[in-house]
């Protein structure tokens, strides 16, 4: 019985936002990126200087596919889907399930452009790149 082939499998850590802007959200995203397939499933993490409950929303479970492209310098795509328990602040009580989707364009070193959505937020066209 031979070992199965873990090469393709990586783990990807990507940051997407304008960071330089004060009060922007970004996001961060912890991957696990499988080339033969491209499917990609991980957490998303958008943290924003903003009151409290809404400054950090972690969506645990993330999924979506990687398509390879031939378009200039843009050779992937990325879209990401999920959902999310939002607790209502008070005086309101209980939670509600949320969805996250996010879609990126990107060159072969995970650098590119995009839009990501949650809690009927969009936020357009900010950059992402490898984290660190």
């Amino acid at each position: 019985m031979s070992a199965p082939d873990f090469s393709a499998v990586s783990l990807v850590f990507l940051t997407a936002g304008n960071i330089d802007v004060p009060g922007a959200p970004v996001l961060n995203l912890a991957l696990l990126y499988d080339g033969q397939t491209g499917a990609v499933s991980g957490e998303a993490l958008v943290t924003q200087a903003i009151a409290p409950p809404d400054g950090r929303l972690l969506v645990r479970s993330v999924s979506g596919e990687v398509h390879g492209l031939g378009i200039g310098g843009a050779t992937r795509v990325m879209s990401l889907r999920g959902e999310y328990i939002y607790t209502l602040p008070a005086p309101a009580i209980g939670s509600i399930s949320e969805k996250f989707e996010a879609n990126f364009v990107m060159n072969q070193q995970w650098v590119g452009h995009g839009s990501f959505q949650y809690g009927g937020k969009t936020i357009q066209n900010v950059p992402i790149k490898p984290r660190g």
